[in-house]
């Protein structure tokens, strides 16, 4: 995987995920959580922030397997 895509995979998951805690947090402050319409819009978030992340863990990984020498992995 070309480093473009997971570097730029990572820092869409690091905005995604810090657009979730913000939303989360505000649908903490409200009486009620569970039938908070907000509560949608939060778990969207997160797991878009999650379905990055994974992908820009995916390809660091390979990118370290690729760089570090034999014997350190």
């Amino acid at each position: 995987m070309k480093s473009f895509v997971w570097v730029t995979a990572l820092f869409l998951a690091l905005i995604f995920l810090a657009g979730a805690a913000f939303t989360g947090l505000d649908v903490l402050t409200h009486a009620n959580v569970l039938q908070n319409p907000e509560l949608k819009i939060a778990a969207g978030w997160l797991v878009s922030g999650l379905l990055f992340l994974s992908l820009g863990v995916r390809g660091w990984k390979a990118h370290r397997r690729k760089t570090a020498p034999p014997g350190k992995l």
